[in-house]
């Protein structure tokens, strides 16, 4: 079994089984690789442990069952292995960087760590056979709204300085990070506006708009919140971003061509 088959079984094993008790040395057992070599591949792949993504998993899960459901905060945390509501919440305020329950009152989007199953196999320089995470995230279901809003504008947002929070505070301040953007497109944008994270650092927000002032003024309602502080592990920091905006074309749409489009304005100064 090589690099790309056994993360390709790792991944695997992990979405099916995200409502039991799953750990790294289960998912290394089940594939039948040693849990050192499995850890080592995992974080040159995709730069995160094997225990850090199982539980950003079953709390982006969990909070998707949040806003889709009307069962009890407590049904949903036993349901991903937490034994209790605190313990629950205290995980989920660290991942969102607000309580279930409110952020079943405030959100509508939930999908702050889409499964890593976008990957490539490909060679290294001596030919051996590894893996190499793609950037984007997959919106491809997203299609037929998209269609829908040709001549309508995209706002692009992009997270300012976000690879410097995560080196100078650590990965889990650039969570926070991440769910402080999210938090500001979700309940700023209007109801008809659909908010959608395209990459790591990078969110799209669909607005019925064809005029491109109303655009501009959907997006500087969100970004007059550059600035605003987020804290994580006893250390405070600003959260900004920056946003562009890309006409929707109207027709056939090229799904490469348009996601690209939104990556580039998004990364455009405003």
């Amino acid at each position: 079994m090589n690099n790309f088959e056994i993360l390709s079984a790792v991944l695997e094993f992990i979405e099916k089984n995200l409502t039991g008790d799953i750990t790294a040395e289960l998912c290394a057992k089940r594939c039948g690789y040693s849990l050192s070599n499995v850890q080592k591949m995992f974080r040159h792949t995709f730069n995160i442990g094997v225990s850090d993504y199982i539980s950003r998993r079953k709390l982006t899960a969990a909070a998707k069952e949040l806003l889709d459901c009307d069962r009890s905060i407590l049904e949903i945390a036993l349901k991903y292995g937490y034994n209790s509501h605190e313990v629950f919440t205290r995980a989920f305020v660290r991942l969102w960087g607000v309580t279930p329950s409110e952020f079943r009152k405030k959100r509508r989007f939930s999908d702050i760590f889409p499964k890593l199953d976008e990957y490539v196999q490909v060679c290294d320089e001596k030919g051996n056979i590894v893996m190499t995470s793609k950037k984007k995230f997959d919106i491809s279901h997203l299609y037929d709204y998209i269609t829908e809003h040709g001549g309508k504008y995209a706002v692009c947002f992009d997270t300012v300085h976000l690879m410097y929070i995560n080196d100078v505070y650590g990965r889990a301040a650039g969570d926070i990070a991440i769910a402080e953007c999210l938090r500001r497109i979700d309940e700023n944008a209007e109801e008809n506006m659909l908010p959608i994270r395209i990459g790591g650092d990078e969110f799209v927000l669909i607005t019925d708009y064809s005029d491109i002032k109303n655009a501009q003024k959907a997006a500087e309602k969100i970004l007059c919140l550059n600035g605003g502080t987020v804290s994580s592990g006893g250390s405070e920091f600003e959260v900004s971003m920056r946003a562009g905006y890309v006409r929707i074309p109207e027709g056939n749409l090229r799904y490469n061509t348009l996601f690209d489009s939104f990556v580039i304005a998004g990364r455009d100064e405003s």
